[in-house]
């Protein structure tokens, strides 16, 4: 789990005969410069790649870091950091926006590619960007490079599906839960609907752009529900009340439609849930292991949405449980993770200490690390002192 301020970058490697390694997310320019890349790089040194990278969904503090890394990286047949051998993330060529086939002329695509180019920015200091140079958003590297997108899913869309995806010389199973076609035909409308407010006069078609269009229009979308009725950490209450406090779900189409899967190797399994709500979640679930006994267990369990109230809920924690769970946030911008998640993880009945590994000492985190309260309830609390990555051996 690197340090990504508030958002998400994990990388899952799997030891064999020849090692497998995952990328899920990339935060920011000042992760990937000053974290993902140097490992990167040793691991281009002894001969492994990135047999998969993984864009949950197109949030900036999920995939600004991977828009850098990709112009980075150059060709996908001639890497200038390591070979990445696919990429999952689902963007407006993937689902049935475009009404007409023609290109758009000259002067569209250019007043379009205008209008959307992203400006790399490292808000190093969280408040003055260090660059500003403008050039194509991630799908648009992706298309340039020629990486091998979504190609497990024959160039369709990342979803839901109950054969498997395997990787690494079949030694990795993913076992993708969400999107399902509900979330991606929502996410469709709003980006339709944002396309159409943005560029009034201009046909919808099939010209590549578009997916630079819809990370842009997606970048200014006011997100729906986050902040309500959030809890002030100094005056949090007891963890038991904490966890039986009222729930209301996440309302974001664009968190709805992350990609959330199992990933197993050996004999361990592990779930990371993106920022998925989670109705989403447990009706998955439910779906593929309607005879299995609940609560499911995991060896680690990556929390959903930065562990924010609307995410996590006891009727999700009821049918999952783990050793072993992280949360990536700094807590900058919206405060999490909540209290409330934090303590519907713990208050569970349980055989085994629960493990909370948090990449930054939030006020939360500081909160939950308390001698008393990790004897009650059964659970132990790490973070770095400093910024660096936190490394869990299963």
């Amino acid at each position: 789990m690197f340090p990504a301020k508030n958002g998400d970058t994990f990388l899952v490697s799997c030891f064999g005969e020849s090692n497998v390694n995952i990328l899920i997310d990339l935060a920011y320019l000042h992760t990937y410069k000053n974290y993902v890349k140097p490992v990167l790089l040793d691991k281009n040194t002894t001969g492994e790649s990135l047999d998969l990278m993984v864009v949950t969904h197109i949030d900036q503090d999920h995939i600004a870091g991977a828009i850098s890394f990709l112009k980075d990286n150059g060709s996908c047949e001639s890497p200038n950091i390591i070979e990445v051998k696919e990429i999952w993330h689902n963007s407006y060529r993937h689902l049935s926006i475009s009404q007409h086939e023609h290109q758009l002329n000259k002067t569209e695509k250019e007043m379009i590619e205008k209008k959307v180019g992203y400006v790399e920015r490292d808000y190093d200091d969280c408040r003055t960007p260090i660059s500003g140079k403008q050039g194509s958003r991630l799908a648009g590297y992706l298309y340039l490079n020629g990486y091998n997108w979504n190609g497990s899913y024959n160039d369709n869309a990342v979803s839901y599906n109950e054969i498997p995806v395997f990787i690494g010389n079949g030694s990795v199973k993913l076992t993708v839960l969400s999107p399902t076609n509900i979330e991606l035909n929502n996410l469709e409308k709003v980006w339709r609907k944002e396309l159409r407010r943005t560029f009034p006069r201009m046909s919808l078609t099939s010209d590549p752009c578009f997916d630079d269009a819809v990370e842009y229009v997606s970048e200014y979308l006011e997100p729906k529900g986050v902040g309500v009725g959030r809890t002030n950490v100094s005056a949090t209450g007891s963890i038991k009340k904490l966890s039986m406090s009222p729930f209301a779900e996440d309302r974001d189409e664009i968190n709805a439609s992350s990609i959330t899967f199992i990933l197993e190797h050996r004999d361990k399994k592990m779930l990371f849930l993106g920022d998925c709500p989670p109705s989403i979640t447990i009706r998955q679930l439910e779906a593929l292991f309607s005879t299995t006994e609940v609560p499911l267990y995991f060896d680690l369990i990556k929390v959903s949405h930065h562990g924010s109230q609307f995410n996590t809920n006891m009727d999700l924690l009821n049918m999952i449980d783990s050793k072993n769970y992280l949360i990536s946030t700094n807590g900058s911008g919206h405060g999490h993770p909540d209290m409330e998640t934090l303590s519907r993880i713990v208050d569970r009945k349980s055989t085994f200490t629960r493990n909370l590994f948090f990449s930054y000492p939030t006020p939360s985190a500081i909160s939950m690390n308390k001698e008393d309260l990790k004897k009650e309830f059964n659970y132990e609390v790490f973070y770095p002192s400093t910024e660096e990555s936190v490394i869990v051996h299963l």
